[in-house]
């Protein structure tokens, strides 16, 4: 069992903030995060553009791990139990805290299709595997006209591949 002051469920960048501010009004206390994702928290914005534009992966993360911080990546909470002050992830390990945050963000809404062939570009890993892709790729088809779809496209062009967006408005945007 491991027992922290405060302890943050997700590794986002609402967890890094997090961090930072619990830094900043106690310097020494116990701080860990359970994460599913198998990296440290980064910035997420440059994920749709900046990577793509020659900016250099290490400029990402957020250094949170600096901050004496227990990482506990690639892991999933399956059991919170607020009355005993504690938590249990998919490995069985035990969490007690003082503090719980809860930081998860969200996840896009799935197609009823396309499996492993539909990239839902959110994380680190999905950055990755696009990428991957691109270097035998030649086509991309990218659905959703929002902010996130606009510069994947967009990245996609800028880097010489054929790009066409799906989406259901008369407009990007």
């Amino acid at each position: 069992m491991t027992n922290y002051d405060y302890l943050i469920i997700g590794g986002g960048m609402t967890a890094a903030a997090a961090v930072d501010g619990i830094r900043e009004v106690d310097p020494t206390g116990g701080i860990g995060m359970i994460s599913a994702e198998p990296d440290a928290p980064y910035n997420r914005p440059p994920l749709s553009k900046a990577l793509w534009k020659g900016k250099p992966l290490e400029s990402i993360w957020r250094k949170t791990e600096a901050k004496r911080v227990g990482m506990h990546l690639g892991r999933v909470v399956r059991q919170i139990d607020p009355s005993e002050k504690r938590v249990v992830d998919d490995t069985g390990d035990v969490f007690t805290y003082e503090k719980l945050l809860l930081a998860t963000g969200g996840r896009p809404r799935r197609l009823p299709f396309g499996d492993d062939q539909i990239i839902y570009f959110r994380t680190l890993s999905d950055y990755r595997r696009l990428r991957a892709l691109t270097e035998t790729g030649r086509c991309f088809a990218v659905i959703g006209g929002g902010f996130i779809g606009s510069e994947i496209a967009a990245a996609l062009a800028m880097n010489e591949k054929e790009v066409v967006m799906i989406f259901p408005e008369q407009n990007i945007g």
